[in-house]
């Protein structure tokens, strides 16, 4: 064995061993890098998530490729240093050259596709995770990698021997094929520059029951946010149909390529078929709650209105502010007294009814003509309060969505009023909606009568008991 080979073989046992003995120096160590993002077409990043499965199986079922190639330099360098003295140095070179070209296959796929990518676009450094994830990605395998080559360079045929075979007939013909062959392979890289770029405008828009598809949504969708801004209409519909391929039936996959993948498209309906499915059976099984719950008068009120309604934050409100009067409602201070006694407050021009936000509402309006007898029985909280109003006008409504659908409760215009609240909370584990039943009538004075309900069911005949 010459000095030269022994000087490559020391070169590639140091490389192994160093990273042999760094893997086995780590100890739950972690790393910590940006979020991944994707700024451009990046070929070498996809090929190397394509390869990924295919090299986890090679380096857990190949122990010549463990602790950093090791094993396999090692068993390389004792079978061309057994064979050059047995006298049959072709077959350590054969040995090292197999064990070379499985210690490239195993390590040099993401040192490669990364150069691959930074040569044809910088931005792609983002696609890695940054300087840190392209470090947490390459520092395994450039130890072994150089290791390998230096494998090769130790079994390197002398140079007569390369300059017979580079002047052999069957070399330079299997050249010229190799050299036909490579320009073929390389027409595709005329795919990498960029085309054109639709601008967002008009972009397809739905009601959220159905999936768009198209080229043309997947596009608007997919530079969403500022996304793919400077990817060709071209290589992102090229980077979805290979996303497309390679769909495995997960929903959290689907979304992204749903408009221009049919198996994706058909999971992601089939998600919102089923969100709308369970939101009518909820929706069906609030309406029978408030149906089999209806308020029954005691005396002849001159309307009842019901409805089962939802609120934003909570609040249902109504505003009417005469001329000369408050310009901001929230400077009124009513929330804070509706916060107080946890149910009603007023105040002039304005009214505020609370209640749980994530719960539907049964919502019962009744107008007296006179004050309608004073019912506990089946409420958790009943509080009564008196009003003036200002312009005739009180329409409760969230002040978010919009609640519009009830009637004026100022039945005889300006004047003033008394408004008893009634509420009972929902069934917290059942879900079922909570119930509102507001009775107003004409009444002077403006103290405000806060009871304790005597509870769903409970029986308590108590038509004055004081909360406080």
């Amino acid at each position: 064995m010459s000095w030269r080979s022994r000087w490559w073989w020391a070169a590639a046992l140091l490389a192994s061993a160093a990273e042999a003995g760094y893997i086995l120096s780590l100890r739950n160590s972690s790393a910590f890098f940006s979020e991944f993002y994707y700024p451009a077409m990046c070929p070498g990043w996809d090929a190397y998530m394509e390869a990924a499965v295919p090299l986890s199986v090679l380096h857990s079922w190949m122990p010549l490729v463990w602790y950093g190639g090791l094993p396999a330099v090692v068993v390389a360098f004792l079978a061309h240093w057994i064979s050059t003295r047995i006298r049959r140095p072709p077959i350590g070179r054969v040995v090292s050259r197999v064990l070379a070209a499985l210690l490239l296959v195993a390590y040099s796929t993401a040192p490669l596709a990364f150069a691959v990518d930074i040569g044809i676009n910088r931005s792609c450094l983002g696609v890695w995770g940054g300087p840190e994830g392209a470090a947490l990605f390459l520092r395994g395998d450039i130890a072994p990698m150089l290791a390998a080559l230096c494998m090769l360079a130790a079994v390197r045929t002398p140079r007569h021997r390369i300059r017979r075979l580079l002047t052999s007939r069957p070399f330079r013909r299997g050249t010229v094929i190799l050299a036909a062959l490579g320009l073929l392979a390389l027409l595709p890289a005329a795919d990498l520059m960029n085309g054109p770029i639709a601008p967002l405008d008009h972009c397809p828009t739905g009601d959220g029951t159905r999936v768009l598809t198209g080229e043309r949504a997947y596009l608007c969708q997919a530079r969403g946010g500022g996304a793919f801004a400077n990817v060709s209409d071209r290589d992102l519909l090229a980077y979805g149909q290979a996303a497309c391929r390679a769909y495995t039936g997960r929903l959290e996959d689907a979304y992204a390529i749903a408009p221009i993948c049919p198996p994706a498209a058909t999971r992601v309906q089939a998600n919102i078929d089923a969100e709308e499915a369970e939101f009518r059976a909820e929706e069906t099984r609030n309406q029978k709650v408030c149906d089999s719950s209806r308020h029954r008068p005691r005396i002849t009120p001159v309307r009842v209105t019901r409805d089962r309604a939802f609120t934003d934050y909570g609040v249902l409100e109504s505003f009417e502010y005469a001329e000369g009067t408050a310009e901001n409602p929230w400077d009124d201070g009513v929330l804070d007294k509706a916060q107080k006694n946890g149910l009603v407050a007023t105040g002039p021009g304005h009214v505020i009814i609370r209640s749980h936000s994530d719960y539907d509402i049964c919502l019962t309006l009744e107008t007296y003509r006179r004050r309608p007898p004073l019912e506990l029985k089946g409420w958790d909280h009943v509080v009564e309060v008196g009003y003036d109003s200002l312009t005739g006008h009180i329409e409760l409504m969230d002040p978010i969505s919009g609640l519009t659908d009830v009637p004026n409760l100022a039945f005889r215009g300006r004047g003033h009023y008394r408004i008893r609240v009634h509420y009972r909370s929902p069934d917290w584990k059942a879900w079922t909606p909570q119930h509102l039943l507001v009775m107003v009538y004409p009444g002077t004075g403006r103290p405000v009568a806060e009871y304790c309900g005597a509870g769903a069911g409970r029986g308590v005949t108590s038509a004055r008991r004081r909360c406080r």
